[in-house]
């Protein structure tokens, strides 16, 4: 218990000191909480095009052509093999019948002028894949080329692959933003720390007289730290969520212009507990190495 009493004395006198700079601490929730919104801003962006992306219905992003001489239980076959696959969201079936005058109709040709007789045109499944995965629907195509009455299979993947890899390049660099902020936010928050200690300098020098231990001494400060990190986090993560709501609010707008629905997807409870845990561990971090360092400096004087 008296060391449970201790750690609770010890936050008191953290908090106390954070009050009575009241001014400094909220430049440095502020401060931190702006660093951690930037990074948590563009990881929300690159969440919300994923999953705008995995519901893009491209109808002819596979297209398989049937034979020409296919007979109706070939055809039916075909058709209920795609209705059971769970890697297709849905199908469409279209008639060479139907196809070919829709053709002509975009080309701009009719009977007299295409120079054709004859339909030349198979029937065809249109095919809208549940993923965008490159490789799963490399997959699907081929396992679509070995059924009976298929012709040919279609992939239009290059937008696919070129979307893939541009959230894979946002991702990657969002990465590194959020190394280079949280190097940054370290220095801010050991400086802080640093001229914390240097202010209660004497007091420090009076707890080593009496035989004060260097973990006794570090204890407040890097309690100072967690404050630091715990308020810095909350304030980003409160930001990010009104941001959301705001850009949500304001979506409403562009349904009604375009009749789409639309809204910007949340992060999830983990995600927002993840911004704040990843602040409170840069923020004590931060202190744990300046504090060493500082304590080091006072022994050599």
């Amino acid at each position: 218990m008296n060391y449970f009493v201790s750690h609770y004395q010890i936050l008191l006198k953290a908090l106390q000191r954070s009050h009575a700079s009241m001014l400094s601490t909220l430049m440095m929730f502020l401060v931190i909480g702006v660093t951690l919104i930037l990074p948590s801003i563009s990881f929300l962006v690159v969440q919300n095009l994923k999953s705008i992306s995995e519901t893009i219905q491209h109808e002819s992003q596979i297209t398989i052509f049937l034979k020409k001489d296919i007979s109706a239980d070939a055809k039916n076959k075909i058709e209920k093999e795609l209705k059971s696959r769970i890697e297709i969201n849905n199908y469409h079936y279209v008639k060479k019948e139907e196809a070919w005058p829709k053709l002509q109709k975009s080309m701009g040709f009719n009977e007299s002028n295409n120079g054709l007789s004859d339909n030349p045109l198979p029937d065809a499944f249109f095919v809208s894949p549940n993923s965008v995965n490159p490789n799963q629907i490399v997959i699907l195509k081929s396992s679509l080329d070995r059924l009976e009455g298929v012709d040919q299979v279609v992939v239009d993947t290059g937008w696919v692959k070129k979307l893939n890899s541009l959230l894979h390049l946002a991702n990657k660099a969002i990465f590194l933003a959020s190394i280079l902020l949280a190097s940054m936010l370290t220095m801010v928050i050991g400086n802080t720390i640093r001229l914390q200690m240097t202010s209660h300098h004497e007091e420090i020098e009076l707890s080593k007289l009496i035989g004060a231990t260097n973990q006794f001494i570090r204890r407040p400060f890097l309690y100072s730290g967690f404050i630091y990190g715990l308020g810095g986090g909350l304030t980003a993560a409160l930001s990010l969520k009104l941001i959301v709501i705001f850009l949500n609010q304001t979506v409403v707008e562009v349904e009604a212009l375009y009749g789409t629905q639309f809204i910007i997807i949340d992060l999830t409870l983990l995600q927002y507990l993840s911004i704040v845990g990843s602040s409170i561990l840069i923020a004590v971090a931060a202190s744990f190495i300046s504090i060493n360092q500082s304590i080091k400096k006072l022994m050599t004087t």
